[in-house]
């Protein structure tokens, strides 16, 4: 009886069970049938072992006689909408959030440095429309420094990115993702993403592979020259988002799924749903912003694909990269790279192995910059077993 009494109480203290009549009924029957087979058996000692049975056969009957009741806790959704002349597109993008089933959120909006009529049309558009809308100015355009102004405003415990040009899916997005974030207990979750060529029309719809918590995801991202294989689009837990995937995403621009310190993808579930619609306008780069030839958006999305790279294989052994390589980018242009062997072990994969291939693909791109001379001349010359002090002058 007391461990029965035990049972009650675990549950009771998490608040999640409520005491009716059919659980009084479950536990009388339970006592007399465990107090039957006790003079049936005759027995003299009670071990260990039968205490912890009977525990647990305590347990499920509180569980199925007794009203659990679901966590019924709505947790705030901060919604940070980096907005860089997104006149065009503003409206709709609120309008997907204003119409959300789950109306537990809070928008905030950083306008980052628009020339067009972005804020004018915020203005109209908010005094006909009543949203829990924070909206914040900075001067100088720059995508990953308006996400990080923005969170300072954010008092969700769920952060959520929303790139002006998209829009949510439907209706009832929120309400998914809060319910798998938190009835999975994981740190995030990707939602599928779906093009948009005109109002109303959809168009390819673009499935996230599964997501493995393993290195082999990481070996994967290493064979790509550290081009992330996933998105970076995914609901997050706050605490989650202001530690690894401010660090790792908005400061150093690798994948947000990914830990540097710890060389592990963080855990992450799939929502298998799709939550996003994009447009399309021009080429799209699907991990971030609208990518289009420009030589400085290719040099830094360069410089963080090789920086994801050097963490990689600074402490994963990748034999015969180059081979992996060549074969993992053929099956990975039959989009089926999950289904593709890799051959890795604990240790460091030679950068000047690594790096003869990654100046190769930095010329078919015809880019001629200087930090990325130094990058491949770095790399062409690293040694493990060297190592240099280098002084930064004052004021550099």
């Amino acid at each position: 009886m007391l461990e029965v009494i035990g049972a009650i109480l675990y549950l009771k203290v998490r608040r999640r069970l409520s005491i009716n009549s059919h659980l009084l009924v479950g536990i009388i029957i339970f006592g007399l049938v465990n107090e039957i087979s006790l003079i049936v058996a005759e027995s003299n000692v009670i071990n260990t072992s039968y205490l912890v049975l009977i525990f647990i056969l305590a347990l499920c009957i509180v569980n199925v006689f007794g009203n659990i009741e679901l966590d019924r806790k709505q947790r705030k959704i901060s919604v940070l909408i980096p907005a860089h002349n997104s006149a065009n597109t503003i409206v709709e993008a609120l309008e997907s959030i204003k119409n959300q089933t789950y109306r537990k959120w809070e928008i905030i909006l950083i306008n980052d440095a628009s020339t067009d009529e972005t804020e004018e049309i915020v203005k109209r558009y908010l005094e006909n429309n009543k949203l829990t809308l924070e909206y914040v100015r900075q001067k100088e355009h720059n995508y990953f420094k308006a996400i990080r102004h923005g969170l300072k405003y954010a008092n969700g415990e769920i952060i959520f990115v929303l790139d002006a040009d998209k829009i949510l899916f439907n209706q009832n997005v929120f309400y998914r993702a809060v319910s798998t974030l938190f009835g999975e207990k994981c740190d995030g979750m990707f939602v599928g993403i779906r093009a948009m060529y005109q109002r109303l029309k959809d168009g390819k719809f673009h499935l996230i592979r599964p997501y493995y918590r393993n290195e082999a995801s990481l070996v994967k991202t290493a064979l790509g020259f550290g081009t992330n294989i996933y998105a970076n689009y995914a609901f997050w837990r706050r605490e989650v988002f202001e530690t690894s995937v401010y660090e790792n995403y908005l400061i150093n621009g690798m994948p947000a799924w990914y830990n540097a310190k710890r060389n592990l993808g963080l855990r992450v579930v799939n929502g298998n749903f799709v939550g996003l619609r994009y447009r399309i306008f021009k080429k799209e780069n699907l991990i971030g912003e609208s990518f289009s030839a420009n030589d400085s958006k290719r040099l830094l999305k360069l410089s963080t694909e090789l920086r994801t790279l050097h963490h990689i294989v600074s402490r994963i052994k990748i034999p015969a990269y180059s081979t992996q390589t060549a074969v993992y980018s053929a099956i990975n242009k039959l989009h089926i790279a999950s289904l593709c062997p890799i051959i890795f072990k604990c240790g460091q994969t030679s950068l000047k192995e690594v790096t003869p291939l990654i100046a190769e693909d930095i010329r078919n791109l015809k880019l001629d910059n200087l930090y990325l001379k130094t990058i491949i001349d770095f790399g062409s010359n690293f040694s493990p077993q060297k190592s240099e002090k280098i002084t930064i002058p004052k004021g550099t």
